[in-house]
């Protein structure tokens, strides 16, 4: 039960414990230690140094090994900058969101936790739904109509989706009608084992509202829209949570689904709904990028690119699926320091527009580095991650005998690169008429810190490739039925 109680009991304890101390400063320190130590024991059980005994409902495996230490990660940075971010002067009306802002990430991290750790379709449902309330306020931190509207849309298509994804369930009930699995409980090991007997209609069917239902966390067009809003509207700490993480919950579903398919005659009817679902999330990003004018918006647009890019190598197999495990990854860390780097620059600006941000480079020199360099990692340059993870998706979908979908891939993702980088230029370097060219002065503080240290994390994972993530990517694969010759 201590593992338990550190990774799922105690943030919910400290989430109790932020609501009744009023004091910001003590919040934080709980928060930060709470952090780490699920960071420090997620570590742990990811190197196969300790192995925890969760209750039922909830188990260890390959999958959730590897997304739970995306998750604690990404939380763990984000919560370290927080208390920097909360000290910037807001209006009196968003002096009430930072009440509750450390409460919230605390229920957050214990919601996203369980739901990744669940192996049962109804805990998993019930625990997704509470990754929802966890963060919708938190969209509403500034207290403003945009923000209200944002939370308001979020919740209400999530809300849909996600009865959506309970129809799925319930679908997938119907489908067991007849077999072994008739009568007993939804744990996702017990359909995977007994996949080839269910219905293959309900099976189907089961998994297009799941995945229909799932995508609007997930960020897959065209069911994105919702997604969109809250994470270009919310605070940036709170947008590289759910870039990096909370899409990996909803993810992490599908997932489980495509793994009980996969062994049936449904496998290609739902692969084929995943590369669907994959490429028009790459052309949604790709037509958006033609007509920016908001940057924290293309950020989140990036998102459903990448994540797109994502299921395109799950559905694809083969090398690709492991590239599309490594570039979740890359991903996490990537959108950390994009969006952190976007709440400074909006933070000096005051503005998401774009064509009101000019000169970054010389009024914040050091942020606008970052923001370069974290460009480049999510665009592929090498010796960046991203660039790794691409080569291998681009391989796998090159050896499925479908040149022309690599072709539309390619494409799509060379003119989002030239886009996002006209955009990104223009914001460092483009300058008013007789501006001069003084480089100001920028404090360096922990955000800078912290971003200097993922971009050096991203470039260490991806030219080392420690071995301990590529045997537990290989394991995942082959809990999918993929063998790498």
């Amino acid at each position: 039960m201590l593992g338990f109680s550190v990774l799922i009991l105690l943030p919910l304890l400290t989430a109790l414990f932020c609501y009744l101390i009023k004091n910001l400063r003590v919040q934080y320190s709980i928060s930060v230690f709470v952090g780490f130590l699920h960071l420090t024991l997620t570590f742990i059980v990811f190197l196969g140094l300790y192995h925890i005994q969760l209750p039922t409902f909830f188990s260890f495996d390959s999958l959730s090994k590897l997304f739970l230490l995306i998750l604690s990660n990404v939380y763990f940075w984000v919560v370290l900058v927080s208390n920097t971010y909360l000290k910037r002067h807001v209006t009196s009306k968003a002096q009430e969101g930072k009440k509750y802002y450390f409460l919230l990430l605390n229920f957050y991290l214990a919601s996203n936790s369980a739901a990744m750790l669940s192996d049962h379709f109804g805990m998993y449902w019930v625990t997704v739904e509470m990754t929802t309330l966890s963060v919708a306020p938190l969209i509403y931190y500034y207290r403003n109509e945009e923000a209200l509207e944002a939370m308001w849309k979020y919740l209400f298509v999530v809300s849909v989706g996600i009865a959506f994804a309970f129809i799925g369930i319930l679908f997938l009930t119907l489908s067991a009608n007849g077999t072994s699995l008739q009568g007993k409980q939804l744990f996702f090991w017990e359909f995977i084992r007994s996949a080839k007997e269910l219905n293959p209609i309900w099976l189907k069917a089961s998994f297009i509202f799941i995945f229909v239902g799932l995508s609007t966390k997930i960020g897959i067009a065209p069911m994105h829209s919702g997604d969109i809003d809250a994470t270009s509207n919310a605070p940036s700490p709170i947008a590289a949570l759910m870039s990096g993480s909370l899409r990996l919950t909803a993810l992490i579903g599908v997932m489980r689904i495509f793994e009980i398919i996969i062994p049936t005659s449904s496998y290609e009817f739902a692969r084929t709904i995943l590369i669907i679902g994959g490429l028009l999330s790459l052309f949604t990003a790709f037509v958006f990028m033609f007509k920016v004018n908001n940057y924290k918006r293309m950020l989140a647009y990036s998102s459903v690119e990448h994540l797109g890019l994502i299921t395109l190598g799950i559905a694809t197999g083969g090398i690709a699926f492991v590239g599309a495990m490594y570039h979740a990854i890359y991903n996490a860390i990537t959108k950390i320091v994009l969006f952190l780097s976007a709440g400074n620059i909006h933070s000096k600006f005051k503005t998401r527009e774009v064509e009101k941000v000019k000169n970054v480079m010389n009024i914040l020199p050091k942020t606008g580095w970052l923001f370069l360099l974290a460009f480049l990692a999510i665009s592929g340059i090498p010796p960046f991650g991203i660039f790794f993870s691409e080569i291998k998706i681009f391989e796998g979908i090159f050896f499925l005998d479908n040149p022309l979908l690599l072709a539309f891939v390619m494409i799509f993702l060379l003119f989002i690169f030239i886009n996002m980088g006209k955009i990104f230029f223009m914001m460092l370097y483009k300058k008013e008429e007789n501006e001069t060219t003084t480089t100001q002065f920028e404090g360096f503080d922990i955000i800078h810190l912290v971003s200097i240290l993922l971009l050096i994390i991203l470039v260490a994972i991806a030219v080392s490739s420690p071995d301990v993530i590529y045997q537990n990517i290989l394991n995942v694969a082959k809990d999918f039925g993929i063998t790498l010759k």
